[in-house]
């Protein structure tokens, strides 16, 4: 793991750039050090906390990924030939939390129950862990995000349990479940209204201290149950891809919704707008305001993350992109031959993938058998063939007497390092921004690419 301080160690990034000079010797070994396996339960879940979520996933992610802004920050002097890097961008989805039974809440509150018998609760109220009577389990949780109450189940799901979150303690008594195990449970921000799905698919809601009343049947699988964000409406979600609304204070049953496209194995909701997904993967996106389907970028300004259960882990989507990186020993090289015969350019890159370019345009090429290839040496970066000169890499910034240089390979992926050109200059042409080129010919310029990245929404 990076440390935390620049200044001490392999840290931020002032190991992690490095190397210049070209040609000398191959990295001598790679190493992977930011977005390998994430946390399977991080030590903040497991000792509980009240935090903000949110500011919690920031933490988590300034120790996974490098932000953009850390590219452009020089090694100490003489480490620039010790190591180089490649950075590769990726949407960040932490996994926030291991063995998951069950889970209820977004980043602005969340609750998880534990396999390990505990439920632990992210919100503005004291109350940081629970624990059902008995010592078991819980099965199901039921919490709306600012809620000061948490509904949960036992591990046979035939009785549900309500606790205080500003007392951190059971309210008195249990609310019965007569046809058990119960299989979806929805908790209302206020803490008011609690619904249920049975094991007969018998709907009940009702106030949260019970009873609680049936409803309707479920005619399919429910995938999710959950309440809109004014808190009014009750919603059961079927793998058909109907959609069962209930008016809470009016106890109405309002007219479902019935979306195209099923059927559906997964549902979530965010905001007014619930996202079903087919066993394929493919998504759609239906907004209970508009009765209809929505756009995925639209779907997305209804409420700043999804979060979501995978492998037995929460996943945090945090709509943003972060900078994977990996280090690499040694100095970077090229070894460049010429065929004068096929008119191409064969390049053993920094990646040890085996290229091929047209000496004609300077576009990459499908490589051919040749008998004349001859290796050629870079002056300044640059390789001359005839009248034709080549770069494989540009000038990125320059920092002092420091100048950052950039690659783009395959897959989103860059490799930097620095150099120590003894000359001091303060150079960055295209702020925040990496090159990638169509052309290695030195003429053709580089496109330059923005550093997205963006903030945990």
């Amino acid at each position: 793991m990076i440390s935390k301080n620049f200044k001490v160690g392999l840290t931020g990034l002032a190991l992690l750039f490095v190397t210049a000079g070209m040609p000398m010797q191959a990295n001598a070994a790679s190493k992977e050090r930011v977005g390998q396996s994430y946390i399977d339960v991080p030590s903040q879940l497991r000792k509980g906390t009240t935090k903000s979520l949110k500011s919690y996933v920031s933490q988590l992610l300034s120790k996974k990924y490098v932000s953009a802004k850390k590219l452009y920050e020089p090694p100490f002097e003489g480490l620039e030939d010790k190591l180089y890097i490649s950075v590769k961008r990726e949407n960040a989805m932490p996994i926030i939390a291991g063995g998951v039974a069950s889970y209820a809440g977004n980043e602005e509150g969340l609750a998880a129950a534990l396999y390990d018998g505990t439920v632990r609760i992210w919100s503005k109220h004291k109350c940081s862990k629970v624990r059902l009577p008995g010592g078991g389990g819980a099965m199901h949780t039921g919490y709306g995000p600012g809620s000061p109450t948490l509904a949960a189940t036992g591990r046979d799901g035939g009785s549900i349990y309500v606790f205080n979150l500003d007392e951190c303690s059971r309210i008195p008594g249990e609310i019965p479940v007569e046809h058990g195990p119960v299989r979806m449970m929805a908790l209302s921000r206020t803490g008011e209204w609690l619904g249920i799905i049975d094991s007969f698919n018998a709907l009940h809601c009702g106030p949260v201290s019970g009873p609680l009343q049936e409803i309707s049947i479920l005619e399919g699988t429910p995938l999710y149950l959950g309440y809109t964000p004014g808190q009014g409406v009750l919603v059961a979600v079927e793998a058909s891809g109907r959609i069962v609304k209930q008016g809470m204070k009016t106890q109405t049953r309002l007219e479902s919704d019935e979306v195209p496209g099923g059927p559906f194995v997964d549902a979530r909701m965010a905001g007014y707008v619930v996202c079903l997904t087919r066993d394929n993967g493919s998504e759609v996106y239906w907004d209970l305001s508009k009765r209809a389907t929505v756009k995925k970028s639209e779907a997305l300004q209804q409420e700043p993350a999804w979060i979501y259960k995978r492998d037995g882990g929460l996943v945090y989507s945090t709509g943003v992109d972060r900078w994977k990186i990996t280090e690499h020993l040694g100095m970077p090289m090229f070894i460049v031959s010429y065929s004068a015969t096929e008119k191409m350019l064969r390049v053993r890159d920094l990646d040890r993938e085996t290229r091929y370019y047209s000496v004609l345009d300077g576009k990459e090429i499908s490589g051919s058998d040749a008998e004349d290839w001859k290796f050629i040496s870079p002056s300044k970066g640059v390789y001359k063939v005839g009248k034709k000169q080549f770069r494989l890499y540009d000038i990125v910034c320059q920092r002092g007497t420091m100048r950052l240089y950039g690659r783009h390979l395959e897959d989103k992926e860059f490799y930097l390092w620095w150099e120590n050109v003894g000359a001091p200059a303060q150079l960055n042409p295209h702020p925040m921004e990496l090159p990638i080129r169509e052309s290695i010919l030195d003429d053709s310029p580089a496109m330059w690419v923005p550093l997205v990245q963006g903030e945990v929404r």
